[in-house]
């Protein structure tokens, strides 16, 4: 029994420190925007890839790595854009890009193609994820198992004050 509690706790924590990529883009109101990338953990997103991608053509507008404060000032495209925050294997964050002041180039626009499928962002935290499917699980597990222990010493108690009597 203490063999399977120990493993079930050691699977536990690893599945504790699972995090997510999360990506902000602030518009600085003078053409240029702010990326920032955090894990869910609070860590910085250090050397993750930013890309811009034309949504006309899927060209590569820019690309850079995030610098060791974990955000980077660029300047905003003049032609519809997605912004790809790429933290490795499972952590992509797809946003849409923000409009300059002026606006995009009209002529960039009616050439846009159907934009690729942006991955989810933000509302994915809301979803349901292995980690926490395992964390609730053991949870349930383990209120189970100690209703169990605590009913079987509880008869085995009440069967030695029956005795006792007798």
């Amino acid at each position: 029994m203490k063999k399977l509690l120990s493993t079930l706790f050691l699977l536990l924590v690893t599945n504790i420190y699972a995090h997510t990529l999360i990506m902000n883009i602030m518009d600085n109101d003078d053409n240029t925007m702010t990326i920032a990338g955090t894990f869910s953990t609070g860590q910085s997103a250090v050397d993750a890839l930013i890309r811009l991608e034309a949504l006309n053509n899927g060209a590569i507008l820019f690309q850079k790595r995030l610098p060791d404060d974990g955000e980077l000032t660029i300047a905003i495209p003049k032609e519809p854009y997605q912004v790809v925050l790429d933290g490795g294997p499972g952590h992509t964050i797809v946003k849409e890009g923000i409009a300059p002041i002026d606006g995009f180039d009209v002529t960039k626009i009616t050439e846009t193609k159907q934009p690729k499928k942006l991955s989810k962002n933000m509302t994915s935290r809301n979803s349901w994820s292995l980690p926490y499917i395992v964390l609730i699980s053991i949870t349930l597990l383990l209120i189970v198992l100690s209703i169990y222990v605590s009913k079987r010493n509880t008869d085995k108690i009440i069967r030695m004050i029956q005795e006792s009597k007798q």
